[in-house]
């Protein structure tokens, strides 16, 4: 080998031991992490031999995961355990029908880990709802579906955690919340780990233990409504330090039993309307009543009306029917076509104005520039309802006219012809 080929193998070698020690120097280290089971609630013990659970995480991917049995004291420890920059860990252990966690990120901020655990029991009395608000922020006209956002504050007083018994189901004492008669897209949140979603009679319930502390759970929703007005019996199970309904402003309004109108409420720039009430008592019904919601433009109900199938059975009943309605229809329009410009046209003036209308309450125009592109569309479309002079011309010769009678005037066919919008 010449002194040159020497020269490079020997750069590469010192370039190599540069960048790989210092990596294989700082990539990872043994820790050890020691840790504390208590029982929290008063008067009750522990027994030894408790199995608690490390998982070891590195830049969000599960690594491994151990086991350790706690002492007569209740201690527990961890030895030889990768750490490092991007290392995280989560502490867990099952106790009384509940899981109690720890989670931290590399390095551990306390040298001893501290894990409380609760007796269970299956009784709510010691949970209580400190807040409480519903928010309707929009509404879709078309489907008539409202959108809404509740909000929970609570809190388990006690010194034991709740756990729902659902092998009794006679007897559930579950963490219910009240939902109105139709509903679609349920979407549920919660501080609390675990647990499932139940569908009970008139909302849902979640059997997520509550071990004592305070919590907060958020769902989501669209509710059904008609005629632009919606009744919802919101019930209470466990009552409410504070209640407050939030209505934006603009879709209607919200009155309610037992609640008092406040000042209205800004959020983001935007104005709700607030009802709110105190010391609302377990297992109250506010009766809340939504009424004003917007709701779908004329030609939309029209069309949604002779579409659907109670409007045909009902005016148009049986096959014979529906061919016989398209005869006519057929006939109609090669009869009126030499007296009118293009159907097409007319019928695509007619959708544009519709379109226009709806956009207007959805908002998406201003007053002014709605005003004006529907006087355009209005002008076109009575032009295009003004007869030819051939077709009054064809109306005379086709129908003589009586001594006793004048034939019509344009203007007086105009008047006839012309349809209103």
């Amino acid at each position: 080998m010449n002194r040159t080929a020497k020269s490079a193998l020997l750069g590469v070698v010192l370039l190599m031991t540069l960048v790989v020690a210092p990596i294989s120097a700082n990539a990872q280290e043994s820790i050890i992490i020691e840790g504390q089971l208590e029982n929290g609630t008063a008067e009750a013990e522990l027994q030894p031999g408790l199995t608690v659970t490390l998982n070891v995480f590195n830049l969000g991917d599960s690594l491994e995961t151990r086991e350790s049995l706690t002492d007569n004291e209740g201690r527990f420890s961890f030895e030889e355990v990768p750490g490092g920059e991007g290392f995280g860990y989560i502490i867990s252990t099952e106790y009384s029908g509940a899981t109690y966690t720890y989670e931290s990120d590399y390095p551990l901020l306390i040298e001893t880990v501290e894990l409380v655990v609760y007796e269970s029991t299956t009784s709510g009395e010691a949970l209580k709802v400190r807040s409480h608000t519903l928010v309707v922020n929009a509404a879709d006209p078309d489907n008539q579906l409202m959108n809404a956002l509740e909000l929970v504050g609570l809190e388990n007083t006690g010194d034991r955690t709740f756990v729902p018994d659902i092998t009794q189901a006679g007897q559930m004492d579950l963490l219910r919340f009240s939902l109105p008669t139709k509903v679609s897209d349920l979407d549920v949140q919660s501080s609390m780990r675990g647990g499932q979603i139940l569908q009970v009679n008139l909302g849902f319930a979640i059997t997520t233990p509550v071990p004592p502390g305070t919590y907060e759970i958020a769902y989501t929703f669209r509710a059904s409504y008609s005629g632009g007005k919606l009744t919802f019996d919101h019930a209470l199970p466990f009552g409410a330090d504070t209640f407050r309904v939030l209505l934006l402003d603009g879709l209607g309004e919200v009155t309610a039993n037992g609640l008092q109108e406040m000042d209205r409420l800004v959020l983001g720039e935007r104005d709700y309307q607030r009802l709110e009430g105190s010391d609302l008592d377990v297992g109250a019904k506010i009766e809340l009543e939504f009424v004003g919601l917007p709701q779908p433009s004329l030609w939309r109900r029209w069309q949604d009306t002779v579409s659907g199938d109670s409007f045909l059975r009902a005016v148009i009943p049986g096959a014979f029917g529906m061919a016989l309605l398209a005869l006519l229809a057929y006939v109609f329009i090669r009869k009126r076509s030499s007296s009118f410009a293009s159907i097409n046209e007319t019928a695509g003036l007619v959708e544009a104005i519709a379109r226009l209308d709806d956009s207007f309450q959805r908002r998406e125009l201003g007053k002014q520039e709605y005003i004006q592109r529907r006087s355009e569309l209005k002008g076109r479309f009575l032009s295009t309802q003004v007869p030819s002079s051939r077709a009054v011309d064809q109306t005379s010769t086709a129908r003589p006219v009586s001594e006793d009678k004048e034939p019509p005037s344009d203007s007086t066919i105009e008047e006839t012809e012309r349809p209103e919008l």
